[in-house]
C-alpha cells in the first residue's frame, strides 16, 4: 500500500512531527516489504510488484509441479521478501530466517523445525541443478505469505502487505475528525491498489499481528468460491486487544462492542481468527463497515466476478482499540466499473468516551 496523494497534501512539518510521535511506538511496520511475486510454472523469469527479473540469475531455475505440489526454489522466494536463506553443508539443512521466524529443512525430508517446534510437510524439498525447491504453500504458511493460483496462466502468486509507518503517519495526519457520519470518503474514493496488486485468481491473506497482538493489513481477491456455506460459527474464544465489553441502555443490542472482522464472514467464510477480529463498537461494525461488505457480497453473487477487497485497522501509538479500519474495494474483471471505493470508518460510539489505551469506557 502507498498514500502517495496523501503525502502531496500533507507538509513535512506534520510528516516528522507524527513520525516523531508515533515510530518507535507504534508496532505497526515489519521487516518484511510489501511484494506481490509471480511466479510461473517451467519459466526462468518472474514478476516482482510488476517488474520482470530473472528467478536464479544466470541459471534456468525455475517453479516447478512435482507429484501435484508446486515447488519453487527457496532462496529467491525468502530473499525478495528481505529474509535470508544459509546452506550448512556439515547437516545437510538450510536455514532460512524472515521477520523473526526460523525454519529449518532437510533435503529429502518431510520434517522441518518452525520456530523450534517440528512440522511434517506434505512434500519432501527436494535439490534440483543444486537449487533447493520447496512447497509453495509450505513456505506461505511458514511466513504468513497470501498465495493465489492462476491456472490459466499455470501461475503462482505470493502476496505480503502491511501498513507501514509512513503510510499510517500520511494516512493519521489527513483524517478528519468524527463528526456524526460513521465513516468519511479517502482519496476520493480511489482504493490504493496499484496495477500489480489487483489479482484475479481468488486468495485471503491475514497480516501477522504486531509486537502488540494487533491486527494488521487483510485482503482477499473475494469471489464466489471463498464465500461460506455454513453459518458463521462462534468466536466468543478470541479476545481481541483492549476487549472490555461493557453494557450500555442506549446502545441497540446492549454491548458497546463486538468483535469485528476485518474481512467479513459473508465474504471469506473465517470465523475465530484472531488475525482477522478487532475490538469495533457497534457502531463501526453495523453503520460503518456492514454496508460496505454488502455491497461487495452483493456484486459478487450478481456477476460472479472478483473484488480485490482490503481492510485495514489504523492504531495511534500504543493504543489497544483501533481508531477505525480504512476499507478498500476494487472490482477486477470490469476494471472498478462494478464495484470501487476507499473509505475511513471510525470506531466511535455516539453517547460513550472510549478510553482507545485500554478499551475502557465510560457514559458520556
Amino acid at each position: 500500500m502507498k498514500f502517495k496523494k496523501i503525502f502531496k497534501y500533507c507538509s513535512a512539518f506534520i510528516i516528522a512531527a507524527f513520525i516523531y510521535l508515533f515510530v518507535s511506538q507504534n508496532g505497526v511496520s515489519s521487516a518484511v516489504p510489501d511484494v506481490v511475486m509471480k511466479l510461473q510454472i517451467n519459466s526462468p523469469v518472474m514478476e516482482v510488484n510488476g517488474e520482470k527479473r530473472e528467478v536464479d540469475p544466470g541459471r534456468t531455475t525455475a517453479p516447478l509441479v512435482i507429484n501435484g505440489r508446486t515447488m519453487v526454489p527457496v532462496r529467491t522466494v525468502t530473499e525478495t521478501f528481505g529474509g535470508t536463506a544459509e546452506w550448512n553443508e556439515k547437516e545437510g539443512t538450510v536455514t532460512l530466517q524472515l521477520d523473526g521466524d526460523t525454519v529449518k529443512l532437510t533435503p529429502g525430508s518431510t520434517e522441518a523445525g518452525c520456530n523450534g517446534k517440528k512440522h511434517t510437510l506434505d512434500a519432501a524439498p527436494a535439490v534440483i541443478e543444486g537449487r533447493t525447491m520447496l512447497p509453495i504453500r509450505f513456505i506461505a504458511e511458514s511466513f504468513n505469505f497470501g498465495v493465489a493460483w492462476d491456472s490459466a496462466e499455470s501461475s503462482v502468486y505470493i502476496i505480503h502487505d502491511t501498513l507501514t509507518e509512513d503510510e499510517y503517519n500520511a494516512l493519521t495526519a489527513v483524517l478528519p475528525p468524527y463528526s456524526g457520519n460513521p465513516y468519511t470518503v479517502v482519496n476520493e474514493n480511489k482504493p490504493y491498489f496499484k496495477n500489480y496488486e489487483i489479482i484475479k485468481p481468488s486468495f485471503e491473506y491475514y497480516s501477522k499481528l504486531d509486537s502488540l497482538k494487533r491486527c494488521n493489513v487483510c485482503q482477499a481477491s473475494a469471489s464466489e468460491d471463498l464465500m461460506p456455506s455454513e453459518k458463521r460459527g462462534n468466536i466468543s474464544s478470541v479476545k481481541p486487544t483492549g476487549w472490555v465489553n461493557v453494557k450500555y441502555d442506549n446502545i441497540s443490542g446492549g454491548y458497546l462492542y463486538n468483535r469485528c472482522h476485518l474481512l467479513g464472514y459473508q465474504l471469506t467464510g473465517e470465523n475465530a481468527n484472531v488475525r482477522n477480529l478487532i475490538t469495533g463498537t457497534r457502531h463501526l461494525n453495523v453503520d460503518g463497515m456492514l454496508p460496505f461488505e454488502n455491497k461487495v457480497a452483493e456484486y459478487i453473487k450478481t456477476t460472479k466476478n472478483h473484488v480485490m477487497y482490503r481492510v485495514t485497522p489504523v492504531f495511534v501509538k500504543s493504543n489497544l482499540v483501533a481508531d477505525g479500519v480504512l476499507m478498500e474495494a476494487y472490482s477486477v474483471e470490469d476494471n472498478g466499473e462494478g464495484i470501487t471505493f476507499c473509505v475511513y470508518c471510525y470506531n466511535v460510539q455516539p453517547g460513550i468516551i472510549i478510553d482507545y489505551g485500554s478499551g475502557r469506557s465510560r457514559a458520556a
